[in-house]
């Protein structure tokens, strides 16, 4: 892997655990917290696990496996819902947990030529913890989710 930056502080990140996968984007990029309680499984819309309340309006959910494809039966582990903005709406992306970093330091690295697909969210590896984290945005993985609805 090419080593991108040294060991630099960035500014709050939401890490999103979604099985054994850690998603890192920006904290600003998280409208809300929602538990996985309260979506809403009655008539989900077009590949969702159905539907959360947020800002007086009804919202899909869904529910990404460790390879990032969607996937219509939620895991147990599912615990919460982070709600992004998408267009003018908000899509909800269940995930197993969610916290919040402040002023992280992490190596950063560039995608290996496996993972450089056409269509993914990733946008960079980081050191973090034992493991990986891969960083995206709202934007990046919004837009990811739309196309996999598309084009199921």
């Amino acid at each position: 892997m090419h080593q991108l930056q040294n060991r630099e502080a960035h500014a709050a990140a939401a890490l999103l655990k979604i099985g054994g996968v850690n998603l890192l984007l920006p904290q600003a990029d998280i409208r809300a917290l929602e538990s996985a309680a309260d979506v809403d499984v009655v008539a989900p819309a077009l590949q969702s696990v159905g539907w959360v309340k947020y800002a007086q309006k009804k919202w899909p959910v869904y529910c990404l496996s460790e390879a990032l494809a969607l996937q219509l039966h939620v895991p147990p582990a599912r615990r919460a819902c982070a709600m992004m903005i998408l267009g003018a709406g908000y899509i909800g992306i269940l995930c197993d947990d969610m916290s919040v970093i402040k002023d992280y330091a992490a190596q950063q690295y560039a995608l290996p030529d496996a993972m450089r697909l056409p269509a993914t969210p990733v946008l960079q590896l980081l050191a973090y913890q034992q493991g990986i984290a891969c960083t995206t945005n709202a934007r990046l993985l919004t837009e990811y989710v739309e196309q996999l609805v598309l084009n199921a």
